[in-house]
């Protein structure tokens, strides 16, 4: 019997994997589209980017030096740095939000948080070869 498993890695060299994490990405925008307040879509729109920025990394062992998602992007994906950057500048806010410690998301904050985000997903999908909802 033959084997019809895909085995192939997408243009990142994620693998299959990678698609599953872009998509978990869109289940978390989502619900960022969806959340009830400012709160809750920044810290959606959050998980939806760090997400995306998993399936563009590398599998297997951690290499030396930081380990968070956003610097390792910037070390594999050079050209996502400035990306990496600006989206890992939210880490602090979003764990407190997530850790429920009181701090202020605006309306307009997390709107405009869950616009760049859109873009980074966008840019994400292009470079994993996933056509988005205009195709």
């Amino acid at each position: 019997m033959m084997d019809t498993r895909f085995r192939g890695r997408g243009p990142a060299g994620g693998g299959i994997g990678s698609l599953g994490r872009a998509g978990r990405a869109e289940l978390h925008r989502g619900r960022a589209v969806a959340a009830s307040s400012p709160e809750e879509q920044f810290l959606e729109a959050y998980r939806a980017a760090r997400s995306a920025a998993a399936a563009l990394l590398s599998p297997g062992p951690r290499r030396r030096g930081p380990s968070d998602v956003w610097h390792r992007l910037a070390a594999e994906v050079p050209e996502l740095k400035e990306w990496a950057g600006a989206l890992g500048g939210y880490s602090a806010l979003a764990a407190a939000v997530e850790d429920g410690l009181p701090r202020t998301v605006t309306p307009r904050l997390a709107d405009d948080f869950l616009w760049a985000v859109g873009r980074f997903l966008d840019l994400v999908d292009q470079r994993l070869g996933v056509l988005g909802p205009a195709a």
